[in-house]
């Protein structure tokens, strides 16, 4: 540990910045105040001799704010530290000034952050209520759940491709229950085939019926008193269903912190990249940054909500006509989508046709 001489006095009714960079058994903090280092430790993770120690060292303090990166650790140490009485916020890796140090050690982590935050160089998260975000852990499970049950799905098609097994098109859609019939009566020349493809099958059960489940539990959700209101709001576009309509709330929840459409976009990752110099202005593909989970549901939706929205599906047509592929038009009806989504929950209204 290192340490100014003199702490106590040195810190008195002055703003004390902290940097803490955080692994699973330890943390390494820096102290930051009034331009110089004050303190440097690192210490096992025990969010209580870090209290102890801060309240003992920087008593005298006007404040003292803390600093960690968004990452494994969630928002856990963030509420505790509030709860405690400190000011904190949780900064997002990619948004980090770059300082070309050609050293990377988690000390000088610590150090950089700790000044970056005295200087007013970080950019913070949005740190949802906790009960916001034990609900979102539901739809982000479900939507894990429904990737694996996917990759299932692929890896039984491969292994009945690979021993000559074809789905007849003439005999309807696959996963259906004539198709699982069809799958379980399969007799392979080698008993250990059968048993593979048994062990896929129980683990498409297994994710069909936890899909299912996690299903209703969000059904549930939206009839709560929390969601309900907006829930039927965004429910009335025609092509928003119950996962988009609720990964849109609770992903973002707080509407109020998007003062404008376009910052809004900004952050589902929706507006064009831009490489400008001069007079040349070139526009790129989509930043994708932000959440990429709404980003997800509403390109999804925007491919069903153009056959019921005609003044969306005038706007993808017309994108589309200029010579570029249907995705990037659905895409920029997307961003229309997601701007029209935001002012009814502004305006506590359902949706309309036509609405801006």
């Amino acid at each position: 540990m290192k340490y100014l001489k003199n702490t106590e006095k040195f810190v008195v009714n002055k703003t004390v910045f902290c940097g803490i960079d955080i692994h699973k058994d330890h943390w390494n903090l820096c102290f930051y105040c009034d331009g110089v280092i004050v303190e440097t430790l690192r210490a096992p993770a025990n969010f209580e001799l870090i209290m102890k120690h801060t309240s003992s060292l920087y008593q005298g303090a006007a404040h003292v704010r803390f600093v960690y990166e968004a990452g494994f650790t969630g928002f856990h140490l963030h509420r505790r530290l509030i709860k405690s009485g400190y000011d904190c916020i949780v900064t997002p890796p990619n948004r980090i000034p770059s300082s070309r140090d050609k050293v990377k050690t988690d000390k000088r982590d610590a150090k950089k952050l700790a000044q970056f935050f005295a200087g007013g160089l970080l950019k913070k998260v949005y740190v949802p209520p906790l009960s916001v975000e034990s609900d979102r852990q539901v739809l982000r499970l479900r939507h894990n759940s429904q990737k694996k049950l996917t990759r299932i799905k692929a890896q039984i098609k491969s292994h009945l491709y690979l021993h000559g097994h074809v789905w007849p098109r003439i005999m309807g859609n696959p996963w259906t229950k004539k198709h699982m019939l069809w799958l379980n009566q399969l007799e392979f020349e080698n008993p250990s085939l059968r048993l593979i493809l048994d062990e896929y099958l129980n683990e498409y059960h297994y994710y069909r019926d936890k899909i299912a489940k996690l299903t209703r539990c969000i059904r549930e959700l939206s009839k709560t008193e929390a969601y309900h209101h907006h829930f039927k709001c965004l429910l009335a576009c025609r092509g928003i269903g119950l996962i988009t309509a609720m990964t849109f709330l609770l992903e973002l929840y707080d509407m109020l912190r998007f003062p404008s459409s376009e910052k809004f976009c900004s952050y589902l990752g929706l507006t064009p990249s831009q490489f400008s110099s001069g007079e040349h202005v070139r526009l790129g593909h989509i930043t994708r940054e932000g959440n990429s989970h709404v980003r997800r549901v509403l390109v999804e939706s925007a491919w069903t909500v153009i056959r019921h929205d005609p003044s969306l599906r005038e706007k993808y047509d017309r994108i589309k006509s200029r010579g570029t592929n249907g995705k990037k038009a659905i895409v920029a009806v997307a961003r229309s989508l997601a701007v029209r989504l935001r002012r009814c929950l502004l305006d506590e209204m359902e949706y309309e046709i036509g609405i801006c």
